[in-house]
């Protein structure tokens, strides 16, 4: 009996042996088959992937394309803002040189006006020595100008204030003998020989020419009038022979 158990164990074992193997070999194959599976959805994700890839690169390829053309004309239009600002900044320094030229026409146009007013204004207010100076430059630059005539003469005027003979007669004899025909020519011939009377030299002769030129040519003027007064107490003689005519009956 033992015996026959001692042979039936052996053959047990192989049975159990058996069944063993043959499940070990469908878990293997059931994990081969998960790993193929496995494998196939890995390689199809792949696939998928690289597709996406793809169309990922494309994507790019387009945007890269874009971005060249963007910036293509981004810089197109840098270079047209270039232009522009370029342009308008010559615009505005053109604009800018034309009214400074104006600015200085202006000034030059209005500068006559203002250095004779200035030594005008002066000669209102006593300030002899600034009027002096001022008539002084007027003519200086401007010995043609509009109002050359009236600076000649209240040059003369400043002068004579000054007791400044010798200039001031200088003044009114230029005065005189560029302007023969101006309506100051009265009272510039009357302080022409009020000035030579007050020089060192005898201009006693020449003083009494010039003031009986005013009685004869401006007979009604004040300048005659007050030419007469002076021609009395310089030729008493004179004017006692031209009284003693007047009462000689006709």
């Amino acid at each position: 009996m033992l015996k026959r158990h001692l042979i039936l164990f052996p053959a047990l074992l192989a049975t159990v042996g058996c069944v063993a193997t043959q499940r070990d070999m469908l878990q293997m194959q059931s994990q081969m088959d998960d790993l193929n599976s496995n494998l196939n959805n890995m390689q199809k994700n792949q696939a998928d992937l690289a597709v996406k890839m793809d169309n990922l690169s494309t994507s790019l390829n387009v945007f890269s394309e874009n971005l060249k053309d963007i910036t293509f004309r981004m810089e197109k239009l840098s270079s047209r803002l270039d232009d522009l600002d370029s342009g308008m900044n010559k615009r505005v320094s053109a604009i800018g040189q034309t009214i400074k030229k104006q600015q200085e026409e202006v000034e030059i146009a209005l500068l006559p006006a203002k250095i004779y007013n200035d030594a005008y204004s002066a000669f209102l207010n006593n300030n002899f020595d600034a009027s002096v100076s001022g008539f002084k430059n007027y003519l200086s630059r401007f010995p043609a100008g509009d109002m050359a005539e009236g600076a000649y003469y209240y040059l003369g005027e400043s002068l004579y204030l000054k007791g400044h003979w010798k200039e001031a007669a200088l003044a009114y004899a230029t005065t005189l003998e560029k302007y023969p025909k101006s309506t100051r020519v009265p009272v510039i011939r009357l302080k022409y020989a009020l000035s030579i009377l007050k020089l060192p030299e005898d201009k006693k002769g020449e003083a009494i020419d010039y003031l009986q030129s005013i009685e004869a040519d401006f007979p009604r003027s004040a300048e005659a009038k007050t030419a007469r007064e002076y021609l009395l107490k310089l030729t008493p003689f004179k004017a006692e022979a031209r009284k003693a005519k007047n009462r000689t009956p006709r």
